[in-house]
């Protein structure tokens, strides 16, 4: 009787330890059962895609179900914790034993999403762990501040003269404070959180802004007006401007040392940097070409020169004729005056990454010229 009790324990505290593991693991291996059913018995079904996909949602549940858990539990402690505390000082009072006074805590009382917390919590005390020991356990899987605080103070209170009713009524009591403080926290953690989405989401709509603007300037001039190169780098700066003013936001609200500005000055430059380079435009000779071409249209502009354009692959005049719905030829310079089809180019060959000077010349409403020299 005595070693099948003593079994019955020892899978109570392993199933306590391991709950939330078993819950993935459960989940995982659900997943896993779906995704070989689909492999094997609907590969040239419609269905396949959706039994696969069911099959990643069921073995990723375990992992949701663990979080919603855990969360509630959270906000239970944060707002019965210190309750169950002052109820518990008060019958130990009573009791003189505090696997008695939590059992009948248990019995008679009710503290939410954390009831069960507080049942194992009895059942571990009556089974010869400490206080202590039995708090720790369970939180090794919520993982509260609340509890961790209360064990912090239970730890040091222990060593003092006073009485541990009185101890587990100043914790309580202490627990009050302690949550308007982790409330302040939060809130300014939300704040720091806050000021890097608010800034992403500005950065993302400067973004969208260049990319609807952008088009109405030329990526080169010779004369003196604003060009999409400039308009870009003006978008960025200014970004990078607003960057500044969140990582000091950022820093302030820390309240850390004046190293950590640099350093969010840094990491929000090179984030910043590294989206304008993957959204931006890049300015290479075919994306160039077919931009100024739609500005011509637009403006009704007849020659424009372009200088030192970075050719990084062949320049086919059948794709900027696809992308302006205009006929394109090129012809060397060198050629300008011969309009014979012999002169005519469809395609600037590149190997290695070329500069050219480029002249376009607009020949007729749908007929394009495009004159090239290498650099």
């Amino acid at each position: 009787m005595v070693v099948e009790k003593d079994i019955i324990k020892k899978m109570n505290i392993f199933f306590y330890n391991h709950e939330y593991s078993i819950l993935d693991v459960a989940g995982i291996f659900c997943g896993f059962i779906i995704l070989l059913i689909a492999n094997h018995f609907f590969v040239t079904s419609k269905l396949y895609y959706f039994i696969f996909i069911v099959g990643l949602m069921v073995s990723s549940l375990g992992f949701i179900i663990e979080y919603f858990i855990k969360t509630e539990k959270r906000k239970a402690l944060e707002s019965e914790f210190n309750y169950f505390l002052y109820d518990l000082s008060k019958e130990y009072r009573k009791t003189n034993n505090l696997a008695l006074a939590l059992t009948n805590i248990v019995e008679y009382n009710f503290y939410g999403n954390i009831n069960i917390e507080i049942k194992r919590l009895a059942n571990r005390v009556s089974w010869g762990d400490s206080y202590e020991d039995a708090l720790e356990s369970i939180n090794k899987n919520i993982q509260s501040d609340v509890i961790i605080h209360t064990l912090t103070l239970l730890k040091v209170l222990k060593k003092s003269t006073m009485s541990y009713d009185k101890i587990l009524e100043n914790i309580s009591k202490d627990l009050k404070i302690f949550k308007s403080e982790d409330r302040n926290n939060k809130y300014f953690s939300n704040l720091f959180y806050l000021s890097i989405i608010f800034y992403f989401i500005f950065v993302f709509v400067l973004l969208y802004v260049d990319y609807i603007i952008g088009s109405n300037f030329l990526w080169s001039a010779n004369n003196e007006i604003v060009t999409r190169v400039f308009f870009d780098n003006f978008i960025m700066y200014v970004s990078l401007l607003l960057g500044v003013f969140t990582a000091y936001v950022m820093y302030s609200i820390r309240k850390e040392k004046g190293i950590f500005f640099i350093k969010y000055v840094l990491i929000i430059f090179i984030i910043t940097v590294i989206l304008f380079q993957i959204f931006l435009p890049k300015p290479e000779a075919e994306k160039i070409l077919i931009d100024t071409i739609n500005y011509m249209q637009k403006n009704n502009e007849d020659i424009i020169d372009l200088t030192n354009i970075i050719a990084l692959k062949t320049v086919s005049a059948k794709f900027i004729s696809e992308n302006t719905q205009k006929t394109i030829y090129f012809i060397n310079f060198e050629n300008q005056n011969c309009l014979t089809e012999e002169c005519k180019e469809y395609a600037l060959f590149v190997n290695e990454v070329n500069f050219f000077n480029f002249r376009i010349e607009k020949i007729s409403e749908n007929t394009y010229i495009i004159y090239y020299s290498k650099v």
